[in-house]
């Protein structure tokens, strides 16, 4: 195990020495992807839940899941998502 903290010292010493633009674009490749996935997870994670808990059964279905063409609902000449406002 102490090979690994001591490898943590030197990433940690590189890392804190470099120059401010480069350590915060390094940041910026790492970290932004890092919180999109982190976030996408989330939010697929609550649709699922809340599509499973619900107790309304005409609820859309989670965004990115395809209806069944037996399931097909019509928008009564919407645009889904607008819920009728024009």
């Amino acid at each position: 195990m102490e090979w690994l903290v001591a490898w943590w010292d030197g990433f940690e010493l590189w890392l804190v020495q470099l120059p401010y633009p480069l350590l915060a674009t390094l940041m910026l490749v790492v970290l932004l992807p890092l919180c999109w996935s982190v976030a996408w997870v989330i939010d697929r994670g609550v649709d699922e839940v809340s599509a499973k808990v619900t107790g309304v059964r005409d609820a859309e279905p989670p965004p990115g899941r395809r209806e069944r063409p037996d399931e097909s609902r019509t928008t009564g000449g919407t645009v889904a998502g607008d819920h009728g406002v024009r």
